[in-house]
Formats: structure tokens, sequence, C-alpha cells
């Protein structure tokens, strides 16, 4: 299981800044300039850097980063008995090594609360709190999206949709299906939606159903006036979507569902998020990512549409 592509990247610096650089004051020019001073910070900053230039060049294994593993206990002998944030942010971050570079989730939770009961009150043990937190919940999510595949499709209810069309997903039953989870604020959403476009171009006129599921957000971004606030709004925020559809060149339904877009009935801790629900209901795919090639997906639509009888549109003329 890759948690990495469904948490924050904390240790890559995206859930939290990046590491205090110490900061060195220019001296005057007759005098020597003065050594940096040492502290955690900066000694945990040049652990962090030389990671991720092995994480770079490919060497992500216990084994190729086993110094910088052993380094990290080193630091922590070191400040031992210093309570202080920056030395329980060294424990944190190596919780976080463990989670998003070794992908060793056990072993980044038992570090984690080791942080939190030896690092009381610290932003490093809230913080651990909260990455325990999310990978419970991803931990969750997973499970839940490897037991979908050939199960009936969780309901979802349309509150509104572009198009005139049923209001519930099982009333689209004799169709296969494919359901993109979505939000106006995700960029990688909108950064897929050429590959969206495709999809639907493909599969025009056959028995194959595209639909971008979102909900309610208590905004809209992406429009060409910025952000446009709707909480406590619902109809300011569907009323828009024609709007940002037009603007994003979606030629597909668009529909808000009663359900959260971050669905517990399909397993979805990230967006986008694709799953292709067939003929008769059952989900065939999920956890799909709607940028990836054209042609697996098409495979994959094909495939079902072939088991159902149904006709299959001839290959599409690239991969992308």
């Amino acid at each position: 299981m890759n948690l990495s592509l469904r948490l924050a990247c904390v240790f890559l610096g995206s859930l939290l800044p990046a590491l205090p650089l110490v900061a060195q004051t220019a001296a005057p020019a007759t005098a020597p300039a003065a050594p940096a001073a040492v502290t955690p910070s900066s000694e945990l900053n040049d652990l962090r850097a030389r990671i991720m230039t092995k994480v770079r060049a490919g060497q992500k294994s216990a084994t190729e980063l086993a110094a910088e593993i052993a380094e990290f206990d080193s630091l922590l002998a070191k400040y031992a008995g210093n309570k202080s944030d920056e030395v329980a942010q060294i424990l944190f971050m190596k919780g976080a090594f463990f989670a998003q570079v070794l992908d060793d989730q056990a072993a980044a939770i038992a570090l984690l609360k080791d942080l939190i009961a030896g690092y009381p009150g610290t932003k490093a043990a809230a913080n651990g709190e909260r990455l325990i937190g999310q990978m419970e919940r991803a931990a969750k999510a997973a499970a839940t999206q490897a037991g979908l595949a050939g199960k009936p499709a969780p309901e979802l209810n349309f509150t509104w949709r572009s198009n005139e069309g049923p209001k519930t997903l099982s009333e689209l039953r004799g169709k296969v299906v494919v359901l993109d989870f979505w939000a106006t604020w995700c960029g990688p959403c909108i950064a897929s939606f050429p590959n969206v476009r495709a999809l639907v171009d493909h599969y025009r006129g056959s028995d194959v159903v595209v639909i971008g599921v979102t909900s309610l957000q208590g905004f809209v971004a992406g429009l060409e006036g910025g952000r446009v606030d709707t909480k406590g709004n619902p109809e300011k925020e569907m009323a828009l979507m024609p709007e940002f559809m037009k603007a994003k060149q979606m030629n597909w339904t668009v529909a808000f569902s009663k359900e959260e877009v971050f669905n517990p009935d399909y397993g979805i801790s990230g967006i986008p998020y694709v799953a292709i629900i067939a003929p008769d209901g059952t989900v065939r795919h999920a956890g799909l990512h709607p940028a990836g090639p054209l042609t697996e997906k098409v495979a994959k639509i094909d495939a079902i549409l072939k088991e159902f009888g149904r006709s299959v549109p001839a290959a599409p003329a690239t991969s992308s």
C-alpha cells in the first residue's frame, strides 16, 4: 500500500514548512565570517537534505539509507533530555521518513506514538497526532477500496446535474458508468480534464456514461474573478458550475452528490479518483487516476462492454 499518494508529503515539506535554516548574518569585511551555530534544526536540515539527495537518485530502501537512519538515532541520543520542539521535530521527521520514504507504516506509527508520549505539548507531537490520523484514515480507505471489486456500487444521490438525467447512480444500470470524483479547488483534478475529455469523445454515442462527481464545498475556485464564497448558499454554488464547466471545457456530465466527494463508501481519501461501474451495477475498478493513459482506461472499459455484449468503439488513435 503506497500511502505516500494519499498523505500530505510531510517529509517533502508540504505539510509543514521546510525546517528553518540557520540564519547567517554577513560579518564586516574586516572580520572573518563566524561559523554557523550548530542546532538540532540545522543538523536535521542537513540530514533531510542528504536523504532527499539519495531519494532523488532513486535510493529509497532501508539498506541504501541505513546511514541516514542511524543518524536520526545519533541526533536523538545527542539531544537526550532536551524536550524542546526542535528536538521533538527530529523524531517527527523520522516517523514521516519511515511512512513516506520507506513506506513502513507500522514503524512510523510506533515512532510517532513515542513522539507524542515523550514530547507532550510540542508542535511536533501535535503534528504526529495529525499524521497518525491521516495514516489510519488512509489505511481504512485503502481497505474499503480493495473490497469494492465485484460488489454492488455504493449508491450516489445527485442533488444537481448539469443536464437532465437520473438522480441516482442505481438508475444508470445498463450502462458502463465512469465516476470521476473531483472538486474545483483540486489542481490535479483540473489538470486531468483533457484526459477525461478524450475519454468522453472516444465513447460518445456508446453505452458509456462519464459523470464528474463533486459535493458542496462552500466555495468555488478557478473562476476568472477568483474564488467565490458560497458557504451556506448551495444554490449559488450549483449555479456557478455551468460557468466553471464552460471555462474548463468540460464536455461531460457534472453532478453534485448528497454524499461527500471524499466518500468513505468508495474508500476515497484523495481526489481525483475514478471508479468504473459495470452495467449490472457492480464496481469493476476503483481508485484509478483520470490522468492515466487513455489506452489503459479504454482497455478496461472495452472489456466490460464486451462482457455484456455491447458494441466497442474503434481503438483510440493515440495512447495519451
